[in-house]
C-alpha cells in the first residue's frame, strides 16, 4: 500500500486497552479508550465514497464507537468468555430445570435478568440483541433466564399467626445461568487490546473495523494485518441512539 493510499483511509482513532489488576483473588478488567477532542486531528476522517462526513458527525461516530465497543466487550464477557459465577446444586447434581442460580453478593453488578437485558439492548439493534439474549450459539441458547427457587420464608414476629400454619418456604425468582453454557476464552486475549477505524457512510450508518491484539497505529500498513484479527461490524443510528448492527466476537 502506497503512502497516498494510506492517507486516503480513515485513520485509527480509538485505541482500547484493558488493564488487568489482581486484587486478592479478584481480577478486574477496565476498558480505557481514548476519546478525541474538538481539536484532535486524529478525528479528521475522509470517506472512501461520495459521502463526506462533517467534523461533527466524525466526533459523534467516534464517541458512539468508543462506548459501544467497550460495552460489547462486557457482553462478550457475560455471554462468551466468562459468564457469571453460579452456585452448585446439592451433592453436585445437575440442575433439574437446566439452570444454576447466579451467585449474588454485595459486589455483584448483575442481580436481575432485566439488568443484563438492558445492557444488551443498549449496545445492539433489536434484532441483534434478540440473538444475543436467546440464540447466542445459533441453537436457541438463552444463557441467562429467570429461575424459580424455594427460599426460606421470613415473617414479622410482631404479626399474629393466622389460623393456618405458615409455610417454611416460599417460591421466588432469581437470576439463573444455563447449565449448557460453556465459557470460551479462546479470543479473550485478542480483545484485551484493540484499535478501531470508523468510516461513516451516511448520517445514520457507519462501518467499524476492529483490529484485535493491539499494535496498530495510524502509520501501520493495514494490508499486512491478518484477517484472523480483523472484525468488521456496522453501527446504525436508531431512535434510541447508535447501536451495533450485529454481535461479533
Amino acid at each position: 500500500m502506497s503512502d497516498s493510499e494510506k492517507k486516503s483511509k480513515a485513520p485509527l482513532i480509538i485505541t482500547i486497552v484493558i488493564a488487568v489488576l489482581a486484587v486478592a483473588a479478584l481480577v478486574i478488567l477496565f476498558f480505557v479508550l481514548k476519546k478525541p477532542t474538538e481539536g484532535d486531528n486524529s478525528s479528521d476522517i475522509s470517506s472512501n465514497g461520495s459521502f463526506q462526513p462533517t467534523q461533527e458527525l466524525n466526533l459523534e461516530c467516534t464517541y458512539a464507537a468508543h462506548d459501544l465497543i467497550a460495552q460489547s466487550y462486557e457482553v462478550m464477557r457475560l455471554f462468551v468468555f466468562d459468564g457469571l459465577s453460579h452456585e452448585t446444586e446439592p451433592y453436585g447434581n445437575e440442575p433439574e430445570d437446566g439452570l444454576y442460580t447466579v451467585t449474588v453478593d454485595a459486589t455483584s453488578k448483575y442481580t436481575k435478568l432485566e439488568e443484563i437485558e438492558e445492557l444488551v439492548k443498549s449496545v445492539y439493534t433489536d434484532e441483534a440483541a434478540e440473538k444475543v439474549l436467546h440464540n447466542i450459539d445459533g441453537n436457541g441458547l438463552s444463557v441467562y433466564q429467570k429461575r424459580k427457587v424455594l427460599a426460606e420464608a421470613e415473617y414479622d414476629d410482631s404479626e399474629p399467626e393466622s389460623g393456618e400454619s405458615r409455610p417454611m418456604y416460599v417460591e421466588e425468582e432469581v437470576l439463573g445461568i444455563s447449565a449448557d453454557f460453556k465459557p470460551d476464552k479462546s479470543r479473550k486475549s485478542l480483545w484485551a487490546s484493540s484499535s478501531v477505524r470508523i468510516d461513516p457512510k451516511s448520517e445514520t450508518t457507519c462501518d467499524l473495523t476492529v483490529y484485535l491484539g493491539g499494535g496498530v497505529t495510524d502509520s501501520t500498513d493495514l494490508s499486512t494485518i491478518s484477517e484472523d484479527v480483523i472484525v468488521r461490524v456496522g453501527m446504525v443510528k436508531t431512535e434510541n441512539g447508535w447501536r451495533l448492527s450485529e454481535f461479533v466476537c
